[in-house]
């Protein structure tokens, strides 16, 4: 017969009391006085229950107000006000572009959270995050922000953990919602206007909630990436020419190319404003993610005057595959 976790725990605490309960009496029976200890034998007895009970009781998973204590959540902005769709365990959740999203009523382990940006150029983000308290295993709210490096390249970040809030009410500009339900719950707005009778700005605070959340997830469109348009092409060739050396002119291209898509081409009429091929070769590595034709990139051999160069082209190529 298969116990369920619940009964054990309870026989678990029953049979160290019954063992408690024999001891004392035992060690009463054997004092002379035996009949002055009478009455806390009886009270041990009757305390019994609120013992066992009492533990079992800190054992459970309650639910309050409908909420699964023992569910997390996870909020997620961008540092530099970005709009991006958040896809997590493979499953869209907001319908709409959004810079700041709270997702309640997540599973505390492996959860693979994917941010989709929604300008069409920079590139997504994808990591695998536990969210549960190192320490204990709880449930908690994790806020994890969204930034870039040094490289231009946009990077999902720890910024904080904190206690699971019940009834959270949403922030200013907050999409929050349920996980794997995209409706949007609750959505919190400010608006200002001058009142005439006090004479000054007033500020008016307005919560929406949507509870009509039983429809199955629309899919959202995967953005695909668009190459820069010939203007921009030209400004950035500028740009980079413009440097006096290639230490600069690396700099300013990294920080281009990191916010923007290109083609083969593209990278390959880039890559001769470099004076130094070790320049170039660098540059061509970093171009390589935000490349939207990446079957053509093994061309960009030929704009290498050594076979050393060329290979490593080539072997940071096969690495990507």
């Amino acid at each position: 017969m298969k116990i369920c976790p619940e009964n054990y725990f309870v026989a678990h605490y029953l049979f160290y009391n019954l063992i408690l309960m024999f001891t004392i009496f035992i060690i009463l029976v054997l004092k002379s006085n035996f009949m002055k200890h009478t009455t806390l034998l009886s009270l041990v007895i009757l305390m019994l229950p609120a013992l066992v009970f009492g533990q079992y009781g800190q054992g459970e998973n309650h639910r309050v107000g409908g909420w699964d204590n023992d569910a997390s959540s996870l909020s997620i902005f961008s540092e530099n006000g970005e709009q991006f769709f958040v896809v997590l365990n493979g499953v869209n959740q907001n319908n709409m572009p959004t810079s700041q999203i709270r997702i309640e009523g997540l599973p505390k382990y492996g959860n693979d959270v994917e941010i989709l940006f929604a300008d069409n150029r920079t590139q997504a983000i994808r990591k695998n995050v536990n969210i549960a308290d190192p320490v204990d295993g709880k449930a908690v709210n994790m806020v994890l922000k969204i930034s870039r490096n040094r490289e231009g390249y946009p990077r999902l970040k720890f910024h904080k953990c904190t206690e699971v809030e019940r009834g959270y009410r949403a922030q200013r500009g907050e999409y929050m919602m349920m996980y794997g339900r995209p409706e949007q719950i609750q959505t919190t707005t400010e608006t200002y206007y001058n009142d005439p009778v006090v004479g000054q700005t007033v500020t008016q605070t307005t919560t929406q909630y949507n509870n009509n959340d039983r429809r199955q997830p629309v899919p959202v469109a995967v953005p695909v990436p668009v190459a820069m348009s010939d203007e921009m092409f030209a400004e950035t060739k500028k740009a980079i020419r413009d440097a006096s050396f290639d230490d600069t002119k690396l700099s300013t291209a990294k920080t281009i190319i990191g916010t923007n898509f290109v083609t083969t081409a593209q990278v390959m009429e880039l890559s001769k404003q470099f004076s130094f091929d070790d320049a170039k070769l660098k540059f061509v590595k970093f171009a390589y993610n935000n490349c939207v034709d990446k079957n053509n990139y093994f061309k960009l051999g030929s704009i290498f005057p050594f076979d050393s160069d060329k290979e490593a082209l080539n072997n940071f190529i096969s690495g990507k595959h």
